[in-house]
């Protein structure tokens, strides 16, 4: 199958060993998987028979999700996590060494940007970013011991793009690794391994679980990576269950379908509250406005679900906008039915606000996620929000 709505429903699945023919992949509810004698486990061990010895390696219903994913992403192979930041985090700690370097964007999520600047340190790791405003100059920034470079795409929250053909191309000249978080594309929108990515990440919490029910992470890549994060995870434990894998496995049937809607509802929403009189900018890849637009147009076959603008007004105001809202629920997630919203300086940042303001991020910003409802519903709901600002 070469399509990928096909993969998503199939892939990992069709031809997967199970009993009494059932069309879905069984949860397998078990912490250990025994052997039946002596003789088996030494047959397990020398690789003549197939098997799982203990939970923490995973589950039969989690190697069909690996595998779907690995299909989907273009990649050698995928692992599972209990989060995107275990992901992300298990993955650092396995590629990179004491007294190396990673350069960094500098607009991404501050979990990832708290863990590279204050928890590397302490494995003698060194970190910097580079301002995606000067990601051409990525030259100047690279150090002698540089072994690694990361990047969302987009990111969070302004939903920036790099040019990752550029990007790669320079990467592989200098033997550095590319990381990329792909949270907010999906592989539907974007495959950065057909750029030559090593590694992709997600955050499965997002549009690939798709539900607001469920914590996953997901890294993919080439297979020379992924073995060697593999041993880390297994150790540090940072394993996803079985029934939180066959969630994850249902979702990714009609991750296509979804977000067919969550771009269409994303654009849609972005193109209204740029005409709107009350707000001051829109941050949106779909739109000509953009800073990346093109670059997003040619790299992209869709923009998401997720807008982020900021109103001509204050944060007061901007509170009252949010609690005037009937339709999104408040809260910090993207990618399920239902649409939530957040004023990003205080949901996320706080107890940080020296740092939102560093990163440009305003009482006045709000990050939107469009779930299913009605685009008419949405507009009128946003109208009645404004009347009271």
């Amino acid at each position: 199958m070469k399509k990928i709505e096909s993969k998503t429903v199939h892939s990992g699945e069709r031809d997967r060993k199970r009993q009494n023919r059932s069309i879905t992949i069984p949860i397998e509810q078990t912490a250990a998987y025994y052997f039946k004698n002596t003789r088996q486990i030494k047959d397990f061990y020398q690789g003549k028979i197939e098997g799982i010895k203990y939970g923490r390696y995973g589950c039969p219903t989690q190697h069909a999700v690996e595998e779907k994913i690995a299909k989907l992403e273009n990649t050698d192979r995928a692992l599972l996590f209990s989060s995107g930041m275990n992901a992300i985090t298990t993955t650092i700690l396995s590629l990179v060494g004491k007294n190396q370097h990673i350069l960094y964007t500098d607009d991404c999520y501050r979990n990832t940007k708290k863990f590279f600047n204050e928890i590397l340190p302490k494995f003698s790791i060194e970190a910097s970013q580079i301002p995606i405003n000067d990601i051409s100059n990525i030259k100047k920034y690279i150090k002698t011991n540089t072994v690694l470079f990361f990047s969302e795409i987009p990111t969070n929250p302004f939903l920036r793009i790099i040019d990752l053909k550029f990007i790669i191309n320079f990467t592989k000249k200098k033997k550095i690794i590319t990381a990329i978080d792909s949270t907010f594309a999906t592989p539907i929108n974007l495959r950065p391994a057909e750029y030559g990515a090593d590694i992709i990440l997600h955050s499965a919490t997002k549009y690939l679980g798709g539900h607001h029910d469920l914590f996953a992470g997901v890294v993919a890549g080439k297979l020379k990576f992924i073995d060697k994060i593999q041993p880390y995870r297994d150790i540090l434990g940072g394993i996803i269950d079985p029934h939180t894998s066959y969630l994850l496995l249902r979702s990714l049937q009609t991750l296509a379908i979804r977000m067919e809607v969550h771009n269409k509802n994303g654009l849609a929403i972005a193109e209204y509250l740029e005409r709107h009189p009350k707000v001051e900018r829109v941050w949106y890849p779909g739109l000509k406005s953009h800073p990346n637009f093109i670059l997003a147009k040619k790299q992209m076959n869709g923009f998401g679900g997720v807008i982020t603008f900021s109103l001509k007004t204050s944060e007061k105001n901007t509170s009252k906008f949010i609690d005037s809202l009937k339709i999104p629920y408040i809260a910090t997630n993207f990618g399920g039915p239902q649409s939530l919203i957040e004023q990003h300086a205080i949901l996320t940042f706080y107890k940080e606000r020296d740092e939102a303001n560093k990163r440009n991020i305003k009482g006045n910003l709000l990050r939107y996620s469009a779930g299913f409802e009605n685009i008419n519903d949405v507009t009128t709901d946003f109208k009645q929000a404004f009347k009271k600002i």
